[in-house]
């Protein structure tokens, strides 16, 4: 009997570290796909993204039952479960309750307002961040840029320009955009994801835009723009980028990371008050 508890004990904790739990996340409001969230382990560079209808497989071998999981989309309350409890249900439904916000309605008087390009609009082919879109949902990098605005401001569209974009099937783009803590980006700000698709047609002298107006981004301060490509694509892209400007990375939830002494060419139309 000590001999079969013994094998049931080495069978149950060799079960745990090679479990691939499989699943879908879903709106609890309407029961509905929620597409590309990022499943992952907080402050840890590691996990999945779902795909196109919310469908992911997740491995937690070597992952601690004692590790958080978490699951951040814009416009939904986060998702967090231990390992330990995470890894008991397979297959597991990942439920998103919506956020509910309060956006206080701002009048835009044109006169009151005018309009500027803030962030890195470098075009430089020297300088230059290449995306890791070759092994697609398995590697979720992000990249950030700081602006900051003394005044208030509305964003009305995101940029960014590429030094090359080689790729025979559109690409999709998250936007993110955070607050500030400790000179990094923090909580998720928006109310709902940003995707965009890009490809060459949808180009403008190498830049992509996305019009934003509609949003009612309202923001003043510190804050942070982010990119992350999503999926996967066997094209050859690059994003420009400038020296001496401060750009930001992790991969999944893991802790932002300083890009030495250069950023993306990730920047805003905006209108600021005069």
């Amino acid at each position: 009997m000590r001999k079969l508890n013994f094998l049931f004990a080495i069978f149950a904790f060799v079960s745990f570290h090679a479990q691939t739990i499989s699943g879908t996340v879903l709106s609890k409001e309407d029961n509905t796909p929620i597409p590309y969230a990022k499943i992952g382990i907080m402050n840890e560079g590691s996990g999945i993204q779902a795909d196109e209808n919310g469908k992911f497989q997740i491995q937690l071998d070597n992952v601690s039952k004692d590790k958080e999981l978490i699951v951040s989309v814009p416009g939904y309350k986060q998702f967090r479960s231990s390992v330990e409890d995470f890894a008991k249900q397979n297959p597991y439904i990942i439920y998103l309750y919506e956020k509910v916000t309060n956006i206080q309605e701002v009048v835009l008087v044109p006169n009151n307002y005018k309009d500027k390009n803030l962030g890195v609009n470098s075009k430089s082919k020297s300088v230059m961040f290449t995306p890791n879109i070759e092994k697609g949902n398995s590697v979720v990098e992000e990249t950030a840029v700081e602006f900051s605005s003394s005044k208030k401001l509305k964003i009305t569209k995101i940029n960014i320009n590429f030094s090359r974009f080689e790729a025979t099937t559109p690409i999709k783009v998250r936007y993110t955009i955070y607050d500030e803590k400790d000179g990094k980006p923090n909580n998720l700000i928006l109310n709902k994801d940003i995707i965009a698709t890009i490809d060459k047609d949808n180009l403008d002298n190498s830049t992509f835009s996305v019009d934003v107006s509609n949003e009612k981004i309202w923001l003043q301060g510190k804050f942070f723009v982010g990119i992350q490509f999503i999926g996967q694509s066997d094209g050859k892209v690059a994003l420009s980028g400038a020296l001496f400007r401060s750009g930001y990375y992790r991969s999944f939830y893991g802790n932002w990371e300083k890009i030495g002494l250069a950023a993306p060419a990730i920047n805003i139309d905006v209108k600021v008050k005069k």
